[in-house]
């Protein structure tokens, strides 16, 4: 809260802000690599799921559309981890930016206070 009444928090002086940004900007430099290294990790395992998925197209008898079900069932838990993985680092990469777009607000306030 603004107010400085939030837990933990205290946003009330430009001092304290700036202190939070800076507690931001070094979590977001600690989680880049284990981002980087995430979303790698999906977009290879996509990559190898989209392969599967075709190697079992070709495999699979039947209608096409019997095929793709076929194909989409024996593939469908591939990569499941990395993306999990993935998403979830995007979301916690994603809260830092936005607490840090609203410090900047907060601080530019202040400014104007």
């Amino acid at each position: 809260m603004i107010d400085g009444t939030a837990p933990g928090f205290d946003l009330t002086s430009p001092y304290a802000v700036m202190e939070r940004l800076a507690e931001i900007e070094a979590d977001l430099a600690e989680k880049q690599n284990e981002f980087e290294a995430a979303a790698l990790a999906w977009f290879k395992a996509k990559r190898d799921r989209e392969h599967d998925l075709a190697v079992e197209f070709a495999r699979s008898v039947g209608s096409p559309t019997e095929r793709r079900v076929v194909a989409a069932g024996a593939t469908s838990g591939k990569g499941r981890d990395a993306e999990a993985n993935y998403e979830a680092l995007k979301g916690v990469v994603r809260v830092l930016e936005t607490r840090a777009s609203i410090g900047q607000s907060i601080l530019r306030a202040q400014g104007r206070g």
